[in-house]
């Protein structure tokens, strides 16, 4: 699956191990989900961490990247120090083409390595808009994970279920000391079906009549897909 930058989704998946690309960005869960927390700092880490996973021994049963766009910039990294040390003249700013290519390459065999997982696999992104087209009139701007094309690309092409999340205020009606009240409240919806706003797609027979998912918990999701939920 791959998502905007959503730990809490993240950490409802089954005996979860979040990976936390330098993103410092599972804060949001610790008061209550508590997921158990890896954070990387250089690429050499992400191979140490599938290792670890594929060997099997280990409790659990879900892994998620968070995120996609901080592995690529842990990439660049390595790729650019790599560089430097063969050649101290270069810009460690400025990477040229073949260093791009040479990221894209590392990143699309982690990222099918991952998939590969005998285990529930899940990718966030931070997003990006981009303009698609080649006609003026015919562009059309898109939303999707803040990746360079070909990872990205190759990403959409390599989970079963590609889902943009986002919040949107709604109107809540209660009862308070017998009397009805409305209040705004924030609910997140993770939209899922055909966009041409932006990148979502399912594979899943289950879930090809879902347009978006509310409130969305990755068991209730599983159930989903399985055909185990009352909803399906």
């Amino acid at each position: 699956m791959v998502l905007p930058a959503r730990t809490r989704f993240c950490a409802s998946a089954p005996d979860c191990l979040i990976i936390d690309c330098d993103e410092k960005g599972t804060d949001s869960t610790r008061d209550d989900l508590n997921p158990k927390v890896v954070r990387i700092e250089t690429w050499t880490e992400i191979n140490e961490v599938y290792w670890y996973l594929q060997s099997g021994e280990h409790p659990y049963k879900s892994v998620a990247i968070d995120t996609v766009s901080g592995l690529q910039t842990l990439a660049m990294n390595f790729v650019l120090g790599d560089e430097h040390a063969r050649d101290a003249s270069r810009d460690p700013d400025m990477p040229s083409r073949q260093i791009w290519q040479k990221v894209g390459q590392l990143m699309k065999t982690q990222i099918t390595n991952f998939r590969n997982l005998p285990m529930n696999v899940v990718f966030t992104a931070h997003t990006r808009t981009r303009v698609q087209g080649e006609d003026e009139e015919d562009e059309t701007i898109i939303t999707g994970p803040n990746i360079s094309p070909s990872v990205q690309s190759h990403l959409l092409g390599a989970v079963g279920l590609i889902g943009y999340m986002m919040k949107r205020e709604v109107i809540v009606r209660r009862t308070v000391r017998g009397k009805k009240v409305r209040r705004k409240a924030t609910r997140v919806r993770m939209l899922i079906g055909p966009s041409e706003r932006f990148e979502t797609g399912v594979r899943y027979t289950a879930l090809k009549d879902f347009e978006y998912i509310d409130n969305p918990d990755f068991q209730e999701l599983l159930e989903l897909i399985s055909g185990n939920s009352k909803e399906a």
